[in-house]
């Protein structure tokens, strides 16, 4: 015992010095204005150089401790994220990827969707139409002019509406006085200062056109399916219904996980590549178009990953988000508008057109796809590009003649031949 406190006391006497010395040294070295090293005895330098390996040797096992926990944690959440085995099974040797199915399920998808948008397009198009002709037989009988503007005076003249707007708001339509009207109509405990937000709010909406209005309710769905996946009751149906797994035998969440984004940088990136290459290709192809062309560029995107999953390199995991379908989008700008300058937004100052900065991108995921880079889903990157390139080509001229079609075939049901 005396032994070990004799020791102990020479160990903190020897520390004292050596931490003296170096006090010494530092101040010397400071008038002086030389280095510390130089006034520093050869025991002390080598003492300090084994502390300071020994704590840098301590620091990087508890770092390595810490990420060691930081995956078991990640792994143990999505362990208990994961949907039940005969859905989602942990071995994937032990399960076919299917092909078949949701080639089959794309294909009639995206038939429906296209069918479905056309329809809705001759509809709206059939509408202007009856529209102009009331128009011009009121300008050809002499008549006043009602109807629409009548309608419109009659929402904007309601009490409630003018306390709230006054008399000389200015609408863009009638679509637009429902809405403020809707908004003054709301039960009194609403605060007068949201309503008058929410004016304001619908005024900037319907001030934007329809590609615009198109892209910011894509960003909008993706928003809440975002919000959805910070809810930690929620992960488990999250994970079974918005996470697209090629071994799952799921088809429907090739659309529902185009939508869907866990990682807020991934978001950002992708809502932001929306917004800025989105709007002028909507604004080209019109609302109804654009729709079943970004719906079937997603499925597209999911589509070709689950057909080349079984020869891929990389390993098979689920995947999520919209870049597959944005990458569409860009594919179809660099189609329709190839001299479109861009920058990118941590080098503003170097601009590029598109034609330069996409095939470039293009190569990257080629060059993950082939050698196996499992950080993004490169083909359905490829996928959405593929179809975003082509669609231009022949997609229009296929919507052209649809568009035909459903027309002949509602003109020959409304005047069926005798």
């Amino acid at each position: 015992m005396f032994g070990r406190s004799y020791a102990q006391g020479r160990l903190l006497l020897s520390r004292a010095a050596i931490g003296h010395s170096c006090i010494s040294s530092w101040t010397t070295a400071a008038f002086a204005q030389k280095p510390v090293h130089s006034y520093m005895s050869p025991s002390t330098t080598l003492y300090l150089k084994g502390s300071i390996r020994t704590y840098s040797q301590s620091r990087y096992k508890q770092f390595r401790e810490w990420q060691k926990q930081v995956r078991q944690e990640k792994q143990r959440l999505y362990d208990e994220s994961e949907p039940e085995p005969e859905s989602y099974p942990k071995n994937p040797n032990n399960h076919k990827i299917l092909l078949m199915r949701p080639t089959l399920w794309a294909v009639v998808f995206t038939a429906g969707t296209f069918y479905l948008c056309s329809d809705i397009f001759v509809d709206r198009q059939e509408k202007l139409l009856k529209k102009a002709r009331g128009l011009f037989d009121i300008i050809w009988s002499g008549t006043e002019p009602g109807s629409d503007e009548d309608r419109i005076w009659a929402l904007m003249s309601d009490p409630a509406v003018r306390g709230l707007v006054g008399r000389s708001h200015a609408v863009s339509g009638e679509s637009h006085a429902k809405m403020i009207r809707l908004i003054a109509r709301l039960p009194g405990w609403v605060p007068f200062e949201l309503k008058r937000t929410a004016v304001a709010f619908s005024d900037s909406w319907y001030q934007l056109s329809r590609g615009q209005r198109c892209i910011y309710t894509i960003v909008g769905i993706n928003t809440v399916v975002f919000s959805m996946w910070q809810i930690p009751r929620l992960l488990p149906f999250m994970a079974r219904h918005f996470l697209h797994d090629p071994r799952s035998g799921l088809s429907y969440t090739m659309l529902t996980s185009t939508f869907s984004h866990r990682e807020v940088w991934h978001f950002l990136f992708n809502m932001v590549a929306l917004v800025s290459f989105g709007a002028p290709v909507a604004e080209t192809m019109g609302l109804e178009q654009f729709s079943a062309f970004y719906l079937s560029a997603g499925v597209a995107s999911s589509l070709a990953s689950q057909l080349l999953s079984p020869i891929q390199r990389a390993i098979i995991l689920p995947s999520l988000g919209a870049s597959g379908a944005v990458y569409g989008v860009v594919g179809a700008t660099m189609m329709m508008f190839p001299h479109t300058k861009i920058a990118l937004i941590f080098l503003p100052f170097f601009g590029f057109t598109i034609t330069q900065a996409f095939p470039a991108l293009l190569a990257y995921d080629l060059a993950g796809a082939v050698l196996g880079w499992s950080s993004f889903n490169h083909i359905a990157h490829l996928g959405g590009a593929l179809y975003g390139m082509a669609y231009p080509i022949w997609g229009t001229d296929l919507w052209n003649r649809l568009v035909h079609t459903v027309r002949d075939r509602r003109q020959h049901k409304n005047h069926p031949t005798r």
